[in-house]
């Protein structure tokens, strides 16, 4: 059992009490066996792994943003990634769509499909092909495992900026959006790791899409990986954590790594989270 908290990127782990989502009661909202905060919520109805409604805390009104241009925080999504707003409750899926959901969104989630603990048990491939499967499901494309297959899709589908209106009115095959990477880190063992995801976001998708930047958790929006290098290209990039001891028995540090699993594409306007 695990006796000191974690970190985590992407999925809401079990001390991140503002974000836990809530089974309705017969009764009412907020049952003593579960947790609610918020005044609001959204009612989403999952069918994956099993048929049920759940309530979805949800910190302020939702921003969607259009394509991710050059790195620029204060500007995202009115800037509602930064400390003065709502950085807490918008996690690496959040920043990778460039949509503030202001509910620290999972992959899937919107759709139907809820991420659970035995997901994140596995080989990196196992849970890689779960978390991006479920974030296709949101609306974003699958592209590949290197830059050549982000060049290829970038050749047969030209990229253009989206519209001032915010309509996704592109020529052809062209699209509008950008470049996502997703890291994997598969839970341990042992049980003192839960397993998590972690997104990274191109800031030149239109260019040499060698500018990236990420959102670890509720933590603030940087263009730098875990150990401060500037974000060239994240399959190479540094994805280690060090969560401090392994428990309060064993003071040996515990080193969880984030292994590269592929690049996706949101295209603008076309991606739905919470």
């Amino acid at each position: 059992m695990v006796d000191i908290p974690r970190k985590y990127s992407g999925v809401v782990g079990p001390d991140n009490l503002l974000h836990q989502v809530v089974r309705p009661s017969a009764e009412f909202f907020g049952a003593p066996d579960e947790h609610y905060i918020p005044e609001a919520s959204v009612s989403v109805n999952i069918v994956v792994p099993k048929v049920e409604t759940i309530l979805v805390p949800q910190y302020g009104t939702p921003v969607v943003g259009g394509s991710a241009g050059a790195y620029n925080p204060a500007w995202d999504c009115d800037g509602a990634f930064m400390s003065y707003k709502f950085q807490p409750n918008n996690n690496c899926y959040a920043y990778g769509c460039n949509i503030a959901s202001n509910s620290f969104p999972q992959p899937g989630r919107r759709s139907g499909c809820l991420l659970t603990a035995a997901d994140m048990t596995g080989t990196v491939e196992q849970v890689g092909k779960i978390v991006a499967d479920y974030a296709v499901k949101d609306g974003l494309i699958w592209i590949g495992t290197s830059m050549a297959d982000i060049l290829a899709f970038k050749s047969k589908h030209p990229l253009v900026d989206l519209p001032p209106n915010g309509e996704v009115v592109v020529p052809g095959n062209a699209l509008s959006g950008h470049f996502v990477a997703l890291m994997i880190s598969p839970a341990g063992t042992d049980g003192n790791w839960g397993g998590d995801y972690h997104w990274a976001r191109c800031d030149n998708s239109m260019g040499a899409c060698d500018s990236w930047s990420q959102k670890d958790g509720g933590d603030q929006v940087t263009n730098f990986d875990f150990a401060g290098h500037p974000i060239v290209d994240p399959s190479i990039a540094n994805w280690t954590v060090n969560q401090g001891p392994v428990s309060k028995r064993n003071p040996a540090e515990l080193i969880v790594s984030y292994a590269f699993y592929g690049f996706l594409f949101v295209p603008a306007g076309q991606v739905t989270i919470i």
